[in-house]
């Protein structure tokens, strides 16, 4: 491969690791009787789970900031045209791309602080809280312990195997 690959091609590998995130994302087992609302909310709960999960791992690796950056740009186009699709108006979409923002940093915050302690109780009470609507869901547990192997087999992988799918078994 030679030089690393995300120094030549941060927009193309981007775009690969977001296809992977949102395919990721949208897998059956998430959705469902007492697990993710499969709804707009819930998928895009989902998907900033998944994401955070990504930039995680892009930010630990220390030299993928064009990376990084790519994807989180073609993440924020990928959300603005779901908007769009969705019959949001072009004057409402500045303001609910801005809430979104806010709401997807707010959650890879409380995500990271849970994922970096380890802590499983913490982690499962945020995702219970976001991605269930409630904080002591039977689900956020199970959610918890998916999202914690995901961190940790990520971490010992390669940085540049982060869009394949081993990458995102756990």
């Amino acid at each position: 491969m030679g030089l690393p690959f995300w120094k030549r091609s941060a927009g193309r590998d981007g775009a690969a690791l977001l296809a992977r995130v949102i395919e990721v994302s949208r897998r059956p087992e998430f959705f469902g009787e007492g697990k993710v609302p499969d709804t707009l909310e819930g998928r895009f709960e989902l998907l900033a789970l998944n994401a955070g999960l990504a930039q995680r791992r892009l930010h630990a690796a220390g030299d993928c900031a064009r990376l990084a950056q790519a994807f989180t740009d073609q993440l924020f186009s990928h959300l603005d045209a779901g908007l769009r699709e969705a019959g949001v108006g072009d004057l409402s979409v500045p303001k609910r791309m801005r809430a979104m923002a806010g709401a997807f940093y707010g959650r890879v915050a409380a995500y990271a602080d849970a994922l970096n302690s380890r802590d499983r109780q913490a982690l499962a009470a945020a995702l219970g809280r976001n991605l269930l609507g409630d904080e002591a869901a039977p689900h956020a547990g199970a959610l918890a312990e998916h999202a914690l192997a995901l961190a940790e087999r990520q971490a010992a992988l390669a940085v540049e195997t982060l869009s394949a799918p081993a990458a995102w078994s756990a």
